[in-house]
């Protein structure tokens, strides 16, 4: 390696290869240093090593853990409605097994207006004739009131909405579609006009009994032109209200709900029209909700094939070989090879960076030992083996295995302490918390360790980690080991140059003298 840029001109006198002199000698006083790059190198994959591990673990434990600690990955249900388009449902971790009977007798309605029919050409103007008796003769305004909840006048929103003969009834519903009231809040209204039907629509986008829209308030001659003639809306009546939901669910009226969809008993209901018998009359759809047990068998396996893949990642990570003889290569090295030789070089260095690692070792027996723990649940069901899950052999190191058999038949014998068992809420020095959380608990800590090992993925490598701090010496040694060798090479230079002008000075005066000798004869 070369440590310095001046160019030297050297050799004159003694004709010897001074360059490459220096460059060998400097080769053996740079062994301490690569030695240090080497090092550097070794800690930074180290470093990357554990921070990939930190990233894995966070996402496992915000994923799988998570999923696992739901109740609904336990309450999994098949539900069925008797009226599917008029009554459908869904459960939830909440919901109870069941039959139930759901009336709908008026589905939850906004306050509409729906205007009588009026020929509007929608790509001509209001003012033009060819729109007949919805012709707009002069420039008017309407003014909109809003109300989302009557009861409450500070729900009440306004605005006035200019007309004019050169706008089209589309830029008319584009206006009242774009309304804010003097706040900047959307009045949430949706207007139409339907070529086809030759009608005018305008409604509240919420349901509920608690909207309504006002238009009374438009009594000037222009105004209630607009809107009879153009709109097509009766002006003896000018405003509309909405309508809750009118429901009957296992014989109990419910006329509160101002939404068609609503959760009751933990399950999630829309109503989509009224339930109807042939005649016409109020009949009661029945729906079903049963256990989905293949569901949370499902969800059990993949959490067990989950953990036996992340258990393998660490019992790999900890057991790989070390090949001490594949040290990391210096730059000088990685010229003289090929892309594929520095990739499969680096491969076996790398290869066994956390073999035997304290922290995964450490953290892979405590998530074994929370997989064969007891929990304190209330039943029989009280550890993973009394419903199907263990391992074989201790040469498995670990990995779990799945009787789908016997863990059907803990399902359907106590479906609640399965859960518990899993993600129970307790102290762990008594034996009350599920395995869930102690897994979480034993992961949640690994992280920590690891981040005080060497940080976490975006942050600086040379941070206050243990690692990050021995990057930071590391650099220091070879920043002040470098410029070490940059005075060493130039001293080696000068003492060659001092050479070389003394053998000059040699060779002139052995010159001089062969003159005079030669001379004298």
């Amino acid at each position: 390696m070369d440590y310095s840029s001046i160019t030297r001109l050297t050799g004159f006198a003694s004709g010897m290869d001074t360059d490459t002199i220096v460059k060998k000698l400097m080769n053996a006083e740079s062994i301490s240093l690569n030695k240090l790059k080497q090092n550097q190198q070794k800690q930074t994959w180290l470093s990357d090593t554990y921070r990939q591990w930190n990233a894995d673990l966070l996402a496992f434990r915000s994923n799988t853990i998570l999923n696992m600690s739901l109740s609904k990955t336990y309450n999994t249900f098949d539900v069925t409605s008797s009226q599917e388009n008029s009554v459908s449902a869904t459960a939830s971790g909440t919901s109870l097994a069941g039959t139930y009977s759901v009336s709908v007798k008026q589905l939850a309605g906004s306050a509409t207006f729906t205007g009588d029919k009026v020929s509007l050409d929608p790509t001509k103007t209001l003012g033009n004739s060819v729109q007949g008796t919805g012709q707009l003769t002069a420039d008017t305004s309407i003014a909109i009131n809003v109300y989302n909840d009557p009861e409450n006048p500070a729900s009440l929103q306004s605005v006035t909405i200019d007309v004019k003969t050169t706008d089209t009834i589309n830029d008319v519903v584009a206006k009242i579609n774009g309304a804010k009231d003097s706040t900047g809040k959307s009045l949430g209204l949706q207007a139409f006009y339907d070529p086809t039907l030759q009608q005018f629509t305008l409604k509240t986008k919420e349901t509920g009994a608690g909207t309504k829209i006002d238009l009374s308030m438009n009594t000037s001659a222009e105004s209630q032109v607009f809107l009879k003639n153009t709109l097509g809306l009766n002006t003896t009546n000018l405003v509309a209200t909405g309508q809750n939901a009118n429901v009957i669910f296992n014989g109990n009226e419910i006329t509160t709900l101002t939404s068609n969809n609503a959760t009751i008993m933990g399950i999630n209901f829309s109503f989509k029209s009224p339930t109807l018998d042939a005649n016409g009359s109020v009949t009661a759809s029945t729906v079903t909700v049963s256990q989905n047990i293949d569901g949370v068998m499902k969800n059990v396996k993949e959490f067990v094939d989950q953990y036996n893949g992340l258990l393998e990642k660490i019992n790999k990570a900890v057991s790989d070989p070390v090949y001490r003889d594949y040290l990391p290569l210096l730059e000088d090295q990685k010229s003289e090879m090929s892309e594929k030789q520095i990739e499969m070089w680096e491969e076996k260095a790398k290869s066994g960076l956390l073999r035997s690692d304290s922290i995964l070792t450490g953290l892979a027996v405590k998530m074994r030992s929370a997989m064969t723990s007891i929990v304190d649940n209330g039943s029989s069901y009280n550890s993973l083996s009394s419903i199907g899950i263990s391992s074989k052999s201790y040469q498995d190191k670990g990995k779990l295995y799945l009787d789908e058999t016997k863990l059907r038949e803990a399902i359907q014998a106590d479906p609640d302490a399965v859960e518990k068992l899993f993600s129970q809420l307790g102290d762990p020095s008594k034996g009350t918390s599920g395995i869930i959380n102690q897994i979480s608990e034993t992961i949640q800590n690994g992280i920590k360790e690891l981040t005080n090992k060497a940080g976490y993925t975006g942050n600086s490598q040379y941070d206050q980690s243990v690692i990050g701090k021995v990057l930071s010496n590391t650099q220091t040694d070879i920043t002040r080991q470098t410029e070490k060798l940059y005075r060493k090479e130039a001293q080696y230079y000068r003492q060659f140059a001092a050479m070389e002008q003394a053998m000059a000075r040699f060779n002139s005066q052995s010159s001089w003298l062969s003159q005079q000798m030669g001379g004298g004869m």
